[in-house]
């Protein structure tokens, strides 16, 4: 036990009005940080229901600085759908996807660069003034469904969030998709070992348990020097604390679970390594491989992928014809040909590694169908040219058939629609995942044609 505890957090003699009013719960070699409370003026040093058989799933992969406009279309269905080159890789999963074109951003948005990537699954209008965005359409599905899995959601990325201001934004912007509350960002898992050992690891959850249980009666004390204002947000924090003291006990328990039952019991993937791939195709690849396995074993129902962020530094020297220059400086192309059909290829290997994910999900078998016969997937950047900031346009691709509710193997254009706005895609994915609610963000209706 940290002789400190007590000291460090209990006693007012730490007071220091000069510090955060930050405060901590410390115990057994772990820290968890708690809300604001106006009332503690010390801080120690810085330091799916109703649905029966296989659950649906749903995941975001996105990238940032958006793609090459002449090279991403698709036109037809079945059979005779054609692709364009940026497109291309998806002939060979041609029938388990759906082109979208024409959606766009809020107009608010417009020409606001480093804000479009955190309003991708939200619609939100984020501030400038302090870190302030909207809920995601995968945090209210995590929220809604998340009790009934280990990991309510899983937010992976293969490159850290900056910290700091970037470009007059917050650096956050420009890496989260993923947003439980407006000012809180999903934190990313860059760290494939990390991601794997949040699924499967159950001897840590195991110490987790005894981390929780003594800090809960820690707690008690810290509540009888709160004024009631702060009782009532550490209560609330408190509750938070037990829902994963739920889960914890999900994952340990050895009740047999009744009803439907994933076709994996062990992870057949072995644990990755400690150090982050030097490969990135094999980063995004082990990545995409944890996902899939967390779906199937049932551990998390809901995942977000970021392949790289806005204003990012990621080169993609190992493709053919690709320099060792950053992602970002390469989308703004001002229609240099030389930087363009850099580009174009970046774009395209974006599109191979989602390809991936599909037939990876495609491989699994469950009950009568495949994982992603079970599955939403949603595929794209928050803006079209990289260079133009254009939000006006959206390129997105789905995959899957939501457990029956999507039509998949054709392109759909909105271009013409009067109403296109991306958040009338959320709103039906809400409804496709079995969520019923009358709007989400700034939608107007459910996106028609998806059926």
């Amino acid at each position: 036990m940290n002789r400190d505890f007590h000291q460090s957090i209990f006693t007012p003699d730490n007071y220091t009005p000069r510090v955060s009013r930050r405060a901590v719960l410390r115990g057994l070699g772990a820290t968890l940080v708690l809300p604001w409370l106006e009332s503690v003026a010390w801080a120690t040093p810085a330091a799916t229901p109703g649905i029966e058989g296989p659950p649906r799933r749903f995941a975001a992969i996105a990238f940032g600085n958006g793609v090459w406009p002449k090279d991403w279309w698709a036109k037809g269905e079945g059979p005779a759908m054609e692709f364009g080159k940026t497109l291309s890789p998806l002939a060979t999963v041609r029938d388990d996807v759906i082109v979208l074109d024409g959606l766009r951003q809020d107009e608010k948005l417009a020409m606001r660069h480093g804000y479009y990537f955190t309003a991708f699954l939200s619609g939100g209008n984020p501030q400038r003034e302090s870190i302030s965005s909207a809920i995601t359409v995968d945090q209210v599905l995590a929220q809604e469904f998340g009790q009934h899995t280990i990991v309510p959601s899983l937010a992976l990325g293969i490159e850290p969030v900056r910290p700091g201001i970037v470009n007059g934004a917050p650096s956050v912007y420009q890496a989260s998709i993923s947003w439980s509350a407006p000012s809180t960002p999903v934190p990313i898992e860059v760290s494939p070992r990390l991601a794997f050992d949040r699924l499967f690891d159950i001897q840590s959850l195991k110490a987790d348990q005894s981390v929780l249980d003594y800090v809960l009666g820690q707690s008690k004390s810290l509540r009888t020097r709160l004024a009631p204002y702060d009782r009532e947000k550490l209560d609330q924090y408190m509750d938070s604390i037990r829902e994963i003291e739920k889960r914890i006990a999900m994952a340990t328990s050895d009740a047999p679970k009744t009803g439907w039952q994933p076709t994996l019991k062990q992870p057949d993937l072995p644990r990755p390594g400690e150090t982050l791939p030097e490969d990135r195709r094999e980063h995004m690849k082990l990545m995409m491989d944890i996902l899939v396995l967390g779906f199937q074993m049932d551990k998390t129902r809901i995942a977000s992928l970021v392949l790289h962020q806005d204003f990012s530094d990621m080169t993609f020297e190992f493709l053919d014809g690709v320099a060792k220059s950053g992602v970002h400086g390469i989308s703004h192309h001002q229609d240099n040909l030389k930087n363009i059909v850099q580009y174009q290829i970046i774009n395209q290997f974006h599109v191979e590694m989602f390809t991936y994910l599909i037939q990876r999900m495609k491989q699994v078998k469950e009950g009568e169908g495949t994982l992603l016969d079970h599955s939403m997937l949603m595929f794209g950047s928050s803006l079209m040219d990289g260079n133009s900031h254009d939000v006006d346009r959206v390129p997105l691709v789905l995959a899957g058939r939501g457990g029956g509710t999507l039509r998949t193997g054709r392109a759909l254009s909105y271009e013409k629609d009067e109403d296109r706005r991306l958040c009338n895609l959320h709103l039906s994915i809400l409804h496709y995942m079995g969520l019923k609610t009358d709007k989400f963000g700034n939608s107007t209706k459910p996106l028609p044609g998806l059926l």
